[in-house]
């Protein structure tokens, strides 16, 4: 169902109210969008369009589409109950898909392949218009956002038209029991946006180049997008499903003739589907190099969520201190401080205490934990993707190109193993 205006929305959420017996749809229900990028063996993107209808003949239980960038394909899979067994499963299914993608491109290329799982492809070659997608939404969504100036970072200048092309996240979506649960978790899941970052960084290196955040990809589709993306732009919590629309509605569209369509404007951390039955998606995680590793951020906040769903008591955090901790983990990951209601907590020491809470969540669920301890070490460690693919680029001799070459294929060895990087 498709809601043209707020009014359609509201009129729908009416009737059903009307409804007594209308059963309601079942509460965690959840899917995932993976982003990946074709590349060769020197970390050159490979075109993607080629692989896409092929692997579509072949999977039944994802499916496969292109993104803004020629070579990024997405792969999304089916809305399914939380289980153990289901995450694992999609573990399996994945792993496959990854391989299934990399044999398919070296067939149709006749080179080597890899399909880099990282929040920011290093290539610079990538930045440029021959890798616009070639469909209409990309090419408008470029053309729109060349009015924008360039972004400078390090010591060079990115077209923000270019930096969609760069990025790959996971998207994940949990459907709600009734509108108003799945305008609470919108609101839970925004003050978990800082830690979902300090644990998923892994966007270090731009354009051939070293950046000083741990997660660069956030900021540059901020700037990018022109306003449409980042943390979203809230002056208070919605308190229910209908003044998420408002809040919507009372942005300029691009190209969206429909309520329904300006959500999917809103490149936003978190968001809410306006589609039956209503979900949230939550889109801050940068795709990780190994499948276990997804699988572990996706176990990490539906644990966490359900915990503070059922346990928690105390008032949502204010806005600012959201932002203001966003951009602390975005410099820093785990190595920073978070500040909640105007006391300082080390982030590593913040997100052991999130961890039990997830792991409790899960148990909720009655789910047990198969992959919380990957990230249990990262913040024992104090390390996250983004500092070991930091290391690997900087302490690799040679000129960029080559180093670029050393660093995606090394990812690739451990996304073949399904072995996390730390």
């Amino acid at each position: 169902m498709e809601f043209k205006t707020v009014e359609d929305l509201k009129n729908y959420l009416k009737n059903m109210q009307n409804f007594r017996k209308r059963r309601h749809p079942q509460d965690y229900i959840f899917g995932i969008e993976l982003e990946g990028a074709l590349v060769d063996g020197d970390g050159k993107p490979l075109k993607a369009d080629k692989l896409i209808p092929h692997l579509n003949s072949i999977y039944q239980d994802f499916e496969f589409g292109g993104e803004a960038g020629a070579c990024q394909i997405e792969i999304r899979s089916f809305p399914r109950e939380f289980t153990g067994e289901a995450l694992r499963e999609k573990e399996e299914y994945l792993q496959d898909a990854v391989q299934d993608i990399a044999e398919l491109a070296e067939r149709i290329y006749k080179t080597d392949a890899i399909f880099l799982l990282i929040g920011a492809n290093p290539h610079p070659m990538v930045l440029s218009d021959e890798w616009i997608a070639n469909t209409p939404r990309a090419k408008k969504l470029a053309e729109w956002r060349s009015q924008f100036p360039p972004i400078r970072i390090t010591s060079k200048e990115i077209e923000p038209r270019h930096i969609a092309l760069i990025i790959q996240s996971i998207h994940l979506h949990i459907q709600g029991k009734s509108p108003k649960d799945v305008a609470d978790k919108f609101n839970r899941l925004l003050y978990m946006v800082p830690e979902q970052i300090a644990l998923s960084a892994n966007s270090p290196i731009i354009g051939g180049e070293v950046v000083d955040y741990a997660e660069a990809r956030l900021l540059l589709y901020e700037m990018a997008d022109g306003g449409n993306a980042g943390l979203p732009k809230l002056k208070r919590y919605p308190v229910t499903i209908e003044e998420y629309g408002e809040y919507v509605d009372s942005f300029s569209p691009i190209l969206a003739s429909s309520l329904t369509e300006k959500v999917k404007e809103r490149h936003e951390d978190n968001r809410i589907r306006f589609e039956i039955p209503f979900r949230v998606e939550n889109r801050v995680y940068a795709t990780q190099c190994t499948v276990r590793e997804n699988m572990a951020l996706i176990e990490y906040i539906v644990g966490r969520l359900k915990y503070a769903q059922r346990w928690s008591r105390r008032a949502y955090p204010d806005l600012k201190e959201i932002e203001i901790n966003r951009i602390e983990a975005i410099r820093k990951s785990l190595k920073g401080n978070f500040v909640w209601r105007g006391k300082s907590i080390a982030t590593h020491q913040y997100l052991m205490e999130c961890i039990e809470k997830a792991e409790k969540g899960l148990k909720a669920l009655d789910v047990m934990p198969r992959y919380l301890h990957i990230l249990r070490r990262r913040i024992r460690r104090r390390k996250t993707s983004a500092d070991i693919l930091k290391r690997w680029f900087e302490r690799r001799e040679g000129e960029m190109e080559e180093k670029i070459s050393y660093l995606v294929n090394r990812i690739w060895e451990k996304t073949k193993k399904n072995q996390p990087l730390i």
